[in-house]
């Protein structure tokens, strides 16, 4: 116990580390792909790394808070532009999702079961936890998915400086100062973060304890009963259990998984990532949005990591909260049906 807990401290302190250069030489995001990106390179040769679970679901509610807050009422008035966007991401989905499939099945020859949930652009816990009772190789889901994240995570943030040509170096957040918080603001934050997390999973609602707290704060925030956000020095925290919690997930790769199975996740993630970026570069004029909200809004990364980039360079957080929650309600709503015809062929044969 006392040696967990020490490795918990040591990999967190990591994270600090890299955070903190990041941010010294202003790269995007800092203090998530800054932990992110030293842990991923420690872990893979040295193993030792970890991060409790139980860190992540605390450090998940802080960020739906933050998200939370930026549905204001201005928001109200932009959702008749919404629709076009959300069906672009359903065409997205299911695109990739079918391409994914056939590259697994046809080029990487991995059996049906484990093609079908190793293709669809999201639900990381949900599609291993499903696929693993239907049969697929968890291993190999696991490596896949986490390394799409990873690779969009990093290429997002690279595509919006390089290729949109947006400057970005940290969120933002304009508080009043700390001792000006009042009581009631200070209330509703912690309410939102503890009873929309416990909901969050409880229900089970795409996100989990994130997505929770980020729709009892964007009441809070619809409704103007506070206007005041998460302090810095909070998500930064948050950021660097999440980045941390990210990076550790690659350590043990063994030189056949990473033959067998990175590669071809590797080839996947650029085609997930191109498709979203051609779609967003091709369409944004026809449905009136954003084309850095509309690639966020499709690109495959994690549902707190692109919101978070989403905030860093302050486009359009309810829209791509809102299609990342309905594409993944998409992708789970299907996956019940792919996976009674996967144990239904199987029977069969």
């Amino acid at each position: 116990m006392q040696n967990f807990i020490v490795k918990n401290i040591i990999s967190l302190l990591m994270g600090f580390v890299g955070g903190y250069i990041f941010t010294l030489y202003n790269f995007p995001l800092p203090w998530m792909l800054g932990s992110f990106t030293i842990s991923l390179f420690l872990s893979i040769p040295i193993g030792y790394f970890d991060i409790d679970n139980r860190l992540r679901r605390i450090a998940l509610p802080i960020l739906g808070v933050l998200i939370g807050s930026s549905f204001t009422p201005e928001i109200l008035k932009q959702i008749y532009n919404w629709p076009k966007g959300i069906s672009l991401v359903f065409i997205y989905a299911f695109i990739v999702s079918v391409v994914g499939y056939l590259y697994y099945r046809k080029i990487a020859k991995w059996d049906m079961v484990t093609s079908i949930f190793s293709a669809p652009p999201g639900g990381l816990a949900e599609l291993v936890f499903i696929g693993s009772d239907a049969g697929a190789d968890e291993r190999k889901m696991i490596l896949v998915h986490s390394l799409r994240i990873a690779l969009v995570v990093i290429t997002s943030a690279l595509i919006i400086k390089f290729y949109f040509n947006t400057d970005f170096a940290r969120i933002i957040i304009k508080n009043p100062p700390l001792h000006l918080i009042g009581f009631t603001d200070w209330f509703i934050m912690l309410f939102c973060a503890v009873v929309g997390g416990v909901l969050g999973l409880k229900y089970k609602l795409p996100g989990g304890a994130l997505f929770g707290a980020l729709l009892l704060s964007a009441f809070f925030h619809l409704t103007s009963l506070t206007d005041v956000k998460p302090p810095s020095f909070i998500v930064a925290s948050a950021q660097i259990i999440l980045g941390t919690s990210l990076g550790v997930r690659f350590h043990g790769i063994t030189k056949r998984e990473f033959k067998d199975t990175v590669i071809h996740g590797f080839v996947m993630a650029t085609i997930m990532i191109s498709t979203a970026l051609a779609i967003a570069v091709i369409s944004y004029k026809i449905v009136d949005i954003d084309p850095r909200a509309l690639y966020l809004s499709m690109a495959p990364g994690g549902f707190t990591e692109m919101l978070l980039l989403s905030l860093a360079i302050g486009v359009e957080s309810a829209f791509i909260a809102t299609c990342h929650c309905l594409r993944i309600f998409l992708i789970l709503s299907c996956i019940p049906f792919a996976s009674h015809m996967t144990k239904k062929n199987r029977n069969n044969e």
